[in-house]
């Protein structure tokens, strides 16, 4: 059984506009003799080329502040508020870290002065 080979012609039908169907009228394209005003552009101002399109440029946006200063007070309150149960609780595992290095012998006392004393050093510069 062998089988057709349809030619391009045959297996692509090309759309073709309906009868039926209305064409919209290409726009029309001004005469010298309909424009208005001198045909050659006046000093400063820039000449366009016919049908292209102005392209509008919008400005960025500025960031607006969005809260009220009494609502930034109440932000920062809170988050002192926050500060203040947590650097309690990292403080007191850092000690129980550094206990548990001292106590296991993982590092000897001087050293752990030193290294907070070193911080303290990075901190004033």
């Amino acid at each position: 059984m062998a089988l057709k080979k349809k030619s391009i012609r045959q297996a692509s039908k090309k759309r073709t506009p309906s009868p039926n169907k209305k064409r919209t009228p290409s726009p029309k394209k001004a005469t010298a003799s309909s424009q208005k005003g001198p045909t050659s552009p006046q000093k400063g101002t820039a000449s366009r080329k016919k049908g292209t399109a102005t392209r509008k440029t919008t400005q960025p946006q500025r960031a607006r502040t969005s809260r009220a200063p009494g609502v930034t007070a109440k932000m920062l309150e809170a988050l002192n508020e926050r500060l203040d149960i947590m650097l309690p609780e990292v403080m007191f595992r850092i000690a129980a870290i550094e206990h548990l290095l001292v106590k296991n012998q993982l590092c000897l006392y001087d050293e752990l002065t030193n290294a907070r004393q070193f911080i303290q050093d990075q901190e004033r510069t």
